[in-house]
């Protein structure tokens, strides 16, 4: 797990704040992702925007 920084969480908001995607499930949270786990499988969210540039 990254280590959460005061700047690195800012940086995460700011970004948000500038983004398109209104509706974006994991938007303000500090790593843009969340991890879910149902009948041992993992499934993880991330943001909109971080999804199209990879």
């Amino acid at each position: 797990m990254a280590k959460l920084t005061f700047f690195s969480v800012m940086k995460s908001n700011i970004k948000c704040a500038f983004c398109k995607y209104k509706n974006c499930s994991v938007r303000y949270m500090p790593q843009k992702k969340t991890t879910q786990y149902y009948d041992g499988t993992r499934y993880v969210t991330r943001c909109c925007k971080d999804r199209k540039l990879r």
